[in-house]
């Protein structure tokens, strides 16, 4: 004989099942979802064949100018003076930052189109028509550029180092992988190219006009680290300073350099470099999703 009492608590058990599945299969929904914004991100990413183009290109240059530099410095290591060749920072020839300058701004742009150019297509309203959660689908976009471009910052530096080491082998044979600060130039690169991509991408969540935000990106990453050097009206050289500290030229540089000896002026610390680094990639995370969540499209 079935009592009231057996019976709630059969039906209790089974809607506890049923909702124990209804999660479940929720669960299994986001995570497939979440695999398809992914896929759907890297798709449009590389629909363009101007993106491997340009990546390959910067690969190619950037490894060819540190060649160059590295066989200059090789040439003139006889006649350097015993203070210069005890103090000798590879780094500065390996990475030159006023040539990085020029990459920044490129993978800024890279970042930049893969925002604007959806704008500008309409590509956006079907994406977010197919997924409503603008939250995901902003997250996917830079979860993909920044893992790309990280991937080339790793091969880039892993590229630039093998071929100084290569050059300088048979004259300062103690230099290889090994040595303190080679792998921390590494890591800040790695960080370094995505983080001006992901720049980018907040940039032109702001602007939402692709010329506008190309020349944004450009201003940024090439006139203000050397404006923020000059003279600048109302600002102290200390504020300059700090300024300068803040901004990912300086702060990736700083992480690179192995020798202060040949470092005029100021100097910031390793953490704040790394704290720099990080910060703007946070930021323009936030900015990017923040700005999708309270603007139309």
């Amino acid at each position: 004989m079935t009592t009231p009492i057996s019976t709630a608590r059969a039906e209790a058990a089974h809607a506890e099942a049923a909702n124990a599945e209804a999660a479940s299969a929720e669960a299994a929904e986001r995570r497939a979802r979440w695999r398809d914004l992914l896929g759907s991100e890297w798709i449009k990413l590389w629909s363009l064949r101007s993106t491997g183009l340009v990546l390959g290109c910067l690969i190619v240059m950037y490894v060819y100018l540190a060649y160059k530099g590295a066989v200059s410095a090789y040439d003139a290591w006889p006649a350097m003076a015993d203070w210069m060749k005890a103090d000798w920072d590879l780094a500065h020839d390996a990475f030159d930052m006023p040539t990085f300058l020029l990459l920044q701004a490129t993978v800024g742009t890279v970042g930049a189109m893969t925002v604007s150019g959806e704008y500008a297509s309409g590509l956006i309203r079907t994406s977010l028509t197919a997924v409503p959660d603008r939250n995901r689908v902003m997250l996917a976009k830079v979860a993909v550029v920044a893992g790309v471009l990280a991937a080339v910052g790793l091969v880039l530096s892993t590229l630039i180092w093998a071929v100084t080491f290569m050059v300088f082998s048979d004259r300062i044979p103690s230099y290889s992988f090994s040595n303190p600060g080679v792998w921390r130039g590494i890591l800040a690169t790695t960080l370094m190219v995505p983080v001006c991509g992901l720049i980018g991408t907040a940039l032109a969540a702001l602007i939402r006009n692709t010329a506008g935000t190309v020349f944004a990106v450009l201003a940024f990453f090439l006139v203000g680290p050397v404006a923020v050097k000059g003279h600048v009206p109302l600002l102290g050289t200390d504020l300059r300073n700090h300024i300068a500290d803040a901004l990912p030229p300086y702060a990736w540089f700083r992480l690179c350099d192995m020798s202060h000896g040949r470092v005029v002026g100021h100097l910031q610390s390793v953490p704040a470099a790394w704290s720099a680094l990080i910060g703007w990639g946070v930021v323009s995370v936030a900015v990017v999703v923040l700005m999708q969540r309270r603007r139309d499209v």
